[in-house]
């Protein structure tokens, strides 16, 4: 994988494996951050009010080095570095598996249920399709309202994004974009009178 380039999933997808009644159901999907996930995980537990359990992992960063793993309940290790390990081994970051278990009478044992766990990620990646994607630096930009839409245009002529506008007395966009070509803009654009910040 090239520098300032990472691979993810390109789009929820759904898996699913039954071992001895049991059920599992896989959603695995892109995510932005933490908080992202967080809604999507909830959404899926809505949808699930009567499984078992509701198991996941997730991986952030440009590197895949944030990550997390979450048994919910089952036997240490048998179901979130299952799920965990998926991911990792796609090479995938910003994106997550959630298993929801259906349980279904009969113990698995801790085995049993990481093999499952695992199948049903593993099922849920098979289906969905893995992209390239170009890690995007966030900057904030402080323009006045002639020069908005240029500013827009310019973020996405990039190939960045517009991810949030403030409009009060100037106004305030919050931008992703790729750093390489973002160091010429915000030389054009200091030179306009634009104020930009580099966000943490």
């Amino acid at each position: 994988m090239s520098k300032g380039r990472y691979l993810t999933l390109a789009a929820p997808s759904l898996g699913e494996v039954r071992e001895k009644a049991s059920r599992f159901i896989a959603h695995a999907f892109p995510i932005g951050d933490e908080d992202d996930f967080q809604r999507q995980r909830s959404e899926i537990a809505r949808k699930h009010h009567g499984a078992r359990h509701i198991c996941h992992a997730w991986v952030l960063g440009a590197d895949g080095q944030h990550y997390r793993a979450f048994d919910a309940g089952e036997p240490a290790g048998s179901a979130g570095r299952p799920i965990l390990r998926q991911l990792q081994g796609a090479g995938l970051t910003h994106a997550a598996i959630v298993v929801v278990r259906y349980f279904g009478g009969t113990l698995l044992g801790k085995a049993g249920l990481a093999h499952a766990f695992a199948d049903a990620a593993k099922e849920a990646l098979a289906n969905n399709t893995v992209v390239e994607r170009v890690v995007l630096a966030r900057y904030t930009v402080h323009c006045t309202y002639a020069q908005v839409e240029a500013v827009k245009r310019d973020v996405l002529q990039c190939s960045g994004e517009i991810v949030e506008a403030d409009y009060g007395e100037r106004c305030t966009l919050h931008v992703a974009m790729p750093p390489e070509p973002a160091d010429g803009l915000m030389a054009t654009w200091r030179l306009q009178g634009v104020v930009v910040n580099t966000d943490a």
